[in-house]
């Protein structure tokens, strides 16, 4: 044994415990956090270069959502259209410094366009305006207002227009049906009709049964003309102005000029008659063509408020309505619609067949011969944070009926909701 004093050369103490290695477990470390990043970067960078339709992505929670996703579509749609615009001028002013055949815009979109709304389409593309569905429906609004000025234009040049005129009967005088045409058709006092009539070089003696006299009267200018023409009457009206002034009329040589000045002054007439009628026929076709472009465009017009109504019902009755499905707890699992998670029952992300507009009824009925059963024994609330006796209302029948009632209308609006039926 041992002493205390005894040297101690021969005591063997233990070795020291080495240091631990931590960049092994930091290499480790990173690593598996590098590959992390890099399986979720290339997973975002993939959804970014291919995404995915608009089918296949989550459905939105709230009209809000669904529209911005829409607005962004369409902003993707009026962009790409551009990008083909824009590409289509890059490639023909290349072909034009090459003098070979350029392409039009209308090629692009051939399918289902007829001739003149390929015309239309490369129109707008030559005169350098947006081909895309704003910059149509601007044109078309363009167009609209260009129609009613027309038209208002056409009708200021019909109320212009001389009519057939008024035919000379026994003991009329040209003062006296100059005033009845202001005070009749225009509605002026006989002072005023009196006062715009004898401006005029009116015939006071001369006018024969079978003559016809023509009047014109614009309101805004405050002018009124009137003459006489021959009609059907032996003499003209220059005829008798001048034979009462030249005293001539038992003259032959003097007639038989007046039979040629007649002749030619119809002649005139005639050809003034014709050039009247064939302007009146081309306003007519015009007015013709613009009734029945305004008859297309309200067509239209009326066809998108009817689509607007339409969504705006399906908009609301949507936001008003639960959605749900009833059925046995295996067929619901085999159908994709119920899932477990330890051993919590959860709803899957797919498409209610049935809903019920909770601005219309509250309540669903529920009978075991829907589901091929003699008896519900018991119906389970998935999700199950929807409680009876809150937000739904269970009634069981003594016909093995099920009533199910919505007591919280704002908090079923919207929502999904399973009936799992115990049989």
């Amino acid at each position: 044994m041992g002493s205390l004093f005894d040297p101690v050369e021969d005591i063997q103490l233990p070795d020291q415990r080495p240091p631990r290695n931590w960049k092994k477990v930091i290499k480790i470390g990173g690593m598996v956090v590098g590959a992390a990043v890099l399986i979720g970067g290339g997973w975002f960078t993939y959804d970014t270069l291919k995404p995915r339709k608009l089918t296949e992505k989550p459905v939105p929670q709230s009209p809000d959502m669904l529209l911005t996703e829409l607005r962004v579509a369409r902003e993707e749609i009026d962009s790409n259209t551009r990008d083909i615009y824009a590409r289509i001028q890059q490639f023909n002013a290349r072909m034009e410094m090459l003098g070979r055949k350029q392409i039009s815009f209308s090629q692009v979109f051939l399918q289902g366009l007829s001739a003149e709304e390929e015309q239309a389409l490369d129109k707008l593309v030559k005169e350098e305006r947006d081909p895309s569905y704003r910059g149509v429906l601007g044109q078309v609004v363009e167009d609209m207002k260009t129609i009613r000025d027309l038209q208002s234009k056409v009708t200021e040049l019909e109320a212009k227009l001389p009519g057939d005129g008024v035919d000379v009967n026994p003991g009329d005088t040209h003062m006296k049906l100059a005033k009845n045409y202001l005070m009749e058709a225009h509605r002026l006092p006989e002072a005023r009709a009196r006062e715009l009539a004898e401006r005029l070089n009116i015939m006071d003696t001369g006018l024969e049964r079978g003559m016809k006299v023509h009047f014109y009267y614009d309101p805004a200018k405050d002018f009124f003309g009137t003459w006489v023409a021959q009609a059907d009457a032996k003499r003209s009206p220059l005829a008798i102005v001048r034979a009462r002034e030249m005293h001539l009329i038992g003259e032959r040589n003097v007639a038989v000029a007046k039979a040629t000045d007649l002749e030619a002054r119809k002649a005139e007439l005639e050809e003034v008659l014709a050039r009247l009628e064939s302007e009146i026929k081309d306003l007519e076709s015009r007015k013709a063509a613009l009734e029945s472009n305004v008859a297309t465009l309200e067509g239209e017009r009326n066809a998108a408020r009817n689509e607007v109504t339409r969504t705006s019902t399906e908009l609301a009755v949507q936001k008003n309505s639960m959605w749900y499905e009833a059925d046995l707890a295996d067929r619901l699992k085999a159908r994709g619609i119920l899932t477990t998670f330890n051993k919590v029952e959860k709803i899957a992300d797919v498409k209610f067949a049935s809903s019920i507009d909770l601005a219309k009824n509250k309540s669903i009925t529920l009978k075991p011969s829907q589901f091929g059963i003699d008896k519900i024994k018991d119906i389970r609330i998935v999700p199950s944070f929807f409680h009876e006796k809150r937000e739904l209302d269970v009634k069981f029948g003594e016909d093995g009926t099920v009533e199910v009632t919505v007591l919280d209308e704002a908090a079923m609006k919207g929502q999904k909701v399973l009936f799992v039926v115990v049989k």
